[in-house]
């Protein structure tokens, strides 16, 4: 009777090859889930991304309505240190995105580096945040001992080089710039307006001399405290130097967060993918303004 009790638990328990095979199941079902949710998780983060570049293009179209230009790419004003101003296209539009009460804590008659702006520019916000970039969330741009709180999107200066001619006009934002739409003759729903950029180190680590990470914020182009000639324009700008995500961008490209392709606003308001494998004559037709070379589809 005892012997039967034993071989009856015996026989009822998981033998180990039986056990393996469970593992081994569990193990394929992981591995095919687990591509789906990823999946799933970037495309929420991706509707995000975009949702947040929609509300950039309300704000600019009500921003144009109520001052019958575009915000300046950022505003310059040359001082003993260097830029006396600084502020950006994000700054101006604040309250245009519901943001009125940190608008209000600016001092725009002083530098955006003065004192007097740090809890202002210190502040992440998440409209400027695409939900893909892991670093600029909580991380800063620092320039010398000062902190400027990182974001994720760019307004379209055009084609190269930012660096050379900060109030080169052949795209729609640049140093204190103020275009009207009735100036961008290429269409604007064929025209780029605001484009994304991660923060952290370049795609090629090494390529760019001494210049190491994408530098992007929300408050303002900041003059380099060892070079007041330095406006750092590309803090808020991109130019059309590479195609999205290129492997040879630097800190004044697009280089998304996102796989495959990077997300834009058009002057139009809507907000479409470009893809890397884009050709780059189409992609610079783009960043143009005015040059007649209307880009296709």
């Amino acid at each position: 009777m005892t012997n039967r009790r034993s071989a009856e638990r015996f026989r009822s328990a998981f033998t180990l090859v039986e056990l393996l095979v469970v593992i081994a199941i569990i193990a394929t079902l992981i591995g095919l889930v687990l591509p789906a949710v990823q999946s799933a998780r970037e495309a929420a983060r991706q509707t995000g991304c975009r949702n947040n570049l929609k509300q950039f293009g309300l704000a600019m179209h009500n921003y144009e309505t109520a001052r019958r230009r575009l915000p300046p790419g950022y505003e310059y004003e040359a001082g003993p240190q260097g830029n006396a101003r600084g502020f950006s296209w994000g700054c101006l539009l604040l309250p245009f995105l519901e943001e009125a009460g940190l608008y209000g804590q600016l001092q725009l008659d002083r530098p955006i580096y003065d004192a007097a702006n740090q809890s202002a520019r210190e502040q992440h916000l998440a409209v400027f945040l695409c939900p893909s970039d892991g670093i600029s969330p909580g991380g800063f741009v620092a320039m010398g001992s000062e902190r400027y709180a990182m974001a994720c999107y760019v307004a379209n200066f055009g084609p190269p080089d930012l660096d050379e001619d900060q109030e080169q006009r052949d795209g729609v934002f640049s140093r204190n710039s103020g275009t009207r739409f009735r100036e961008i003759t290429d269409g604007l729903s064929k025209t780029l307006m605001v484009g994304e950029r991660q923060n952290g180190p370049f795609r090629m680590a090494g390529a760019h001399g001494n210049h190491f990470e994408y530098e992007t914020t929300w408050t303002g182009a900041v003059r380099d405290v060892y070079d007041s000639t330095d406006d750092h324009g590309h803090m808020v700008l991109f130019q059309t130097g590479h195609v999205p995500n290129d492997p040879w961008s630097d800190d004044r490209d697009v280089s998304s967060a996102h796989s495959g392709a990077a997300q834009f606003l058009n002057c139009d308001g809507s907000v479409r993918p470009v893809m890397e494998t884009i050709d780059f004559a189409t992609y610079t037709a783009l960043g143009t303004r005015a040059a007649g070379d209307i880009a296709g589809q």
